[in-house]
């Protein structure tokens, strides 16, 4: 199993993964799950499959709800940070089942049968208010040919929200912050989902689901009085919550303007525009002594227990980490993604790049904030933002695809 050593400034300096070889055993299985990566010639304790992958989402949205559960009764100050805690593991199951579990039913990955896939497509993205099974796919696979260009609907959904090339890291800021509060972002986003699943639903079957989930929604709320309950642990993290992690990730799973949003691009271009999104930093140098030494391992500890696992947790879900390796290999071994990437790595490192960090930083390399280059390969020219601009400029003048209000997978 290989994995590169990461290049910069034309030396090679050792992967942030590696630096945490000489920590205790007992915790290298979670610092594999959280960065992504496991270490070289480390050994898979657990293999995975889609079926866990599938459980681990439902058992985390569990989790949420009854915990979220016990919070509201009875309601205490306490209650509050409990359910904004409960809101986003409860958004992150979703997530989960969302964005790694529906996305592998679009390429027929979950299951062995075509039917199986379906099935399992139609009824979580009916539970979620998600676009039916097949405009997802239609969807997804025109994103796959024409990845950050002007055909992909996930490229008009961020420029919905006012993403545009360029920003300064001042700009950015405050365009994110914007865009995560923002009522009508999320009114658009989530009367999109409804209306996906209530007009003009193609086929049948599925307004039929549609109606029925309804019913059954509306029948639980009125025999068990529990409408309360259903907002507070089910609308409100399917919603707000589901979605402020969605527009995250979307965010960050692509460098959306590295070509100016051309639709055609040659094989090596192609591979840039998606990158390892690794969570994690560097242990500590060994120099540092004394109180700074407790300082560092004091703040390390702290980014990778609190501000890396959160990202993991609730946005970075499941397989999303190695979503490069899916854009080289979407026929892979997808449950278990961190070794495959490794071993494809050391095949063909070439196709392959990473930025390492927090969702901050992956933001800032997505976005390409302040012209910044984290990641790429010496030698890369970026399109002009100029001759960006021109193209969504004319494009805004055409009528958007559907993702235009919200994302697919």
């Amino acid at each position: 199993m290989g994995q590169p050593q990461i290049e910069e400034n034309g030396r090679q300096e050792i992967s942030p993964r590696e630096t945490m070889r000489g920590l205790p055993k007992i915790v290298q299985p979670y610092l594999t799950w959280i960065t992504g990566v496991p270490l070289q010639g480390g050994k898979q304790l657990i293999p995975w499959s889609p079926a866990k992958a599938g459980l681990l989402g439902l058992g985390q949205m569990a989790a949420g709800i009854s915990v979220g559960a016990w919070a509201l009764h009875p309601f205490t100050a306490w209650s509050v940070p409990v359910l904004i805690l409960c809101w986003l593991v409860t958004s992150g199951g979703m997530r989960r089942l969302d964005v790694v579990v529906i996305h592998q039913t679009l390429h027929r990955m979950f299951t062995k049968s075509v039917r199986g896939n379906r099935i399992v497509g139609e009824l979580i993205s009916t539970f979620f208010w998600r676009s039916p099974y097949d405009d997802n796919r239609k969807e997804h696979l025109a994103h796959h040919a024409f990845p950050c260009s002007l055909k992909d609907g996930d490229t008009h959904y961020l420029l919905s929200t006012g993403m545009r090339p360029g920003m300064t890291r001042s700009e950015f800021r405050k365009y994110i912050w914007g865009a995560l509060f923002s009522p009508s972002h999320h009114s658009r986003f989530f009367f999109g989902r409804l209306k996906s699943n209530f007009i003009g639903v193609q086929p049948r079957y599925r307004l039929v689901m549609s109606v029925v989930y309804l019913a059954a929604v509306a029948t639980f709320i009125a025999l068990t009085g529990w409408w309360m309950e259903w907002l507070v642990l089910w609308l409100v993290p399917v919603s707000v919550f589901f979605q402020s992690c969605t527009y995250l990730y979307t965010m960050t799973e692509h460098r959306w303007w590295l070509f100016g949003n051309h639709e055609r691009l040659p094989r090596d271009q192609r591979d840039l525009l998606t990158f390892g999104r690794f969570c994690g930093e560097a242990v500590p140098d060994d120099s540092v002594t004394g109180l700074r030494k407790a300082a560092a391992w004091t703040r390390w500890t702290f980014r990778m227990l609190v501000v890396h696992s959160s990202y993991r947790m609730f946005v970075l879900v499941g397989d999303t980490v190695q979503h490069d390796l899916h854009h080289v290999m979407p026929a892979c071994d997808w449950a278990n993604s961190p070794w495959i990437r490794a071993d494809d790595v050391g095949n063909r490192p070439e196709r392959y790049t990473e930025v390492w960090g927090s969702l901050a930083d992956h933001l800032r390399a997505a976005g390409q904030v302040d012209n910044v280059m984290t990641g790429l390969p010496e030698g890369v020219v970026p399109t002009e933002w100029s001759e960006s601009a021109t193209q969504l400029a004319s494009a805004s003048a055409s009528s958007a695809p559907s993702g235009a209000e919200s994302p697919g997978q």
